[in-house]
C-alpha cells in the first residue's frame, strides 16, 4: 500500500514540475512559434492600433476637406483604390471603415514624400461647412432647373425642329421659354413641389398666357399676320409665308389655342417663341441694329412683347424681375446666363459661324 501511494505521489510531482516547466516556458517566450500568420495579424493590429485613435488624437481628420485631400493624394499612387475609398465616404463621412480603407491602402507607400503630401492635408484651408457648388449659377443649382432640365431633355426633338424651322438657334429660343417657366415655378410653389417636380413637367400656363411659351393669343394672331405681310417690319420674307399652315373649314384661331396649349406635343409653342425672336430681329435689322446674336435682348423683347420692340443703337437687358435661389434675374439675364452657361450643351451644342 505504501509503495503504491509512493507511486501516485510521484506521477503527481512530476505532472506538477512540467505544468510549472511550460508556464515559465510561456512566461518567457519560449514556446512562441512564429510565421506569416502570426506577423500579418500583428500587422493588422498594427493598421487598427493606428488609424482608430487618429481621430481622438487629431479631430482634424474627421474634417471633410482634410479627408478629400488624402484621398487625392492616394489618387495620385494608386487611383482604383482612391477610387473606391471615396465612394464608401460619399456614402457614410463618419464611418471607421474609411479610415481603416485608407490606413490599410496607405502602407505600401509609407515613403517620406507620401507622408509629407498627408501631413500637408492637415493644414488643408477648404471649408467644411460650404459645399461645393455644382454650378456658377444659382438658378442652374435649382430644384425648377432640374425640373427643366428634364423636359426640355425630353422634349428636344420638338425643339430641334422648331429652331430649325423659325430659323433660329435652339439655345437662343429657349432662353425666354425659361424666363416663363421660373416666373410660374417660383410663383407657385405649392403647385411645383406637389405637381411639377414630382414629374418633371414644364408648366402649361393658363390665365393671360398659355402653354409653356406663355404666349398670349393675339401675339400667336399677330406673328401669324407678319409672316404674310411683305410690307410689316416684321416680315421674314416669301419662304417664311407658309411655314405654319391650318386645316380647311376650321377657324384659325381656335386652332392656334388648341396647338399653343397642347401639353402633349409642344412643338408650336416652341416654334411661335422661334417666330417671334426672328420677327423682332428683322424689325431691328431693317431699322439698322443687329440683335439676332443677343439671346439676353430677344428674350427681353419676348417679355416685353410687339409694342415694346423698339430699335436703339444700345439695346437693354431686362424684363420682368425674377427671383430664384435667393437671386434676383430679369427674363433676359436668365437667357443670357443660360445661353453662355454651357447647360444642356450636348442636346443644345453651340453653332460656330463660317
Amino acid at each position: 500500500m505504501n509503495k503504491v501511494f509512493s507511486i501516485v505521489t510521484g506521477v503527481f510531482a512530476i505532472i506538477g514540475i512540467i505544468f510549472v516547466g511550460v508556464f515559465f516556458a510561456i512566461q518567457f517566450g519560449l514556446l512562441n512559434v512564429r510565421g506569416l500568420i502570426s506577423e500579418r495579424n500583428q500587422s493588422i493590429r498594427s493598421a487598427q492600433a493606428d488609424t482608430t485613435p487618429v481621430s481622438k488624437k487629431n479631430t482634424r481628420d474627421t474634417n471633410r476637406a482634410v479627408m478629400l485631400c488624402k484621398i487625392h493624394t492616394l489618387a495620385n499612387y494608386a487611383p482604383q483604390t482612391a477610387h473606391a475609398i471615396n465612394q464608401v465616404y460619399e456614402t457614410a463621412p463618419t464611418s471607421e471603415l474609411v479610415q481603416t480603407m485608407f490606413s490599410v491602402a496607405s502602407r505600401r507607400f509609407n515613403t517620406l514624400s507620401f507622408m509629407n503630401q498627408l501631413k500637408d492635408c492637415e493644414t488643408v484651408t477648404i471649408p467644411d461647412t460650404n459645399p461645393v457648388l455644382q454650378t456658377a449659377f444659382p438658378w442652374a443649382d435649382s430644384d425648377e432647373w432640374a425640373v427643366m432640365k428634364s423636359a426640355f431633355i425630353r422634349d428636344q426633338e420638338y425643339i430641334r425642329k422648331a429652331a430649325a424651322d423659325a430659323g433660329i438657334s435652339p439655345r437662343i429660343l429657349l432662353g425666354g421659354i425659361i424666363g416663363e417657366q421660373f416666373r410660374f415655378f417660383t410663383n407657385s410653389r405649392d403647385s411645383f413641389k406637389s405637381y411639377f417636380e414630382p414629374l418633371k413637367l414644364l408648366a402649361s400656363l393658363s390665365k393671360f398666357s398659355f402653354g409653356i411659351a406663355g404666349l398670349k393669343p393675339e401675339t400667336v394672331a399677330r406673328i401669324d399676320e407678319n409672316l404674310k405681310n411683305p410690307d410689316s417690319v416684321f416680315y421674314l420674307g416669301q419662304s417664311m409665308e407658309n411655314i405654319i399652315g391650318y386645316p380647311d373649314n376650321i377657324d384659325p384661331e381656335t386652332v392656334r389655342f388648341e396647338r399653343i396649349t397642347d401639353t402633349k406635343n409642344a412643338y408650336y409653342s416652341y416654334l411661335y417663341a422661334g417666330l417671334f425672336m426672328r420677327q423682332v430681329t428683322a424689325q431691328w435689322r431693317h431699322a439698322g441694329y443687329e440683335i439676332g446674336d443677343n439671346p439676353g435682348v430677344l428674350a427681353t423683347l419676348y417679355n416685353l412683347g410687339f409694342n415694346r420692340s423698339v430699335p436703339k443703337p444700345i439695346p437693354q437687358i431686362g424684363g420682368a424681375p425674377i427671383t430664384v435661389n435667393g437671386t434676383q434675374y430679369t427674363f433676359g439675364d436668365l437667357a443670357y446666363e443660360f445661353y453662355y452657361s454651357g447647360e444642356l450643351l450636348q442636346e443644345f451644342p453651340y453653332t460656330v459661324s463660317k
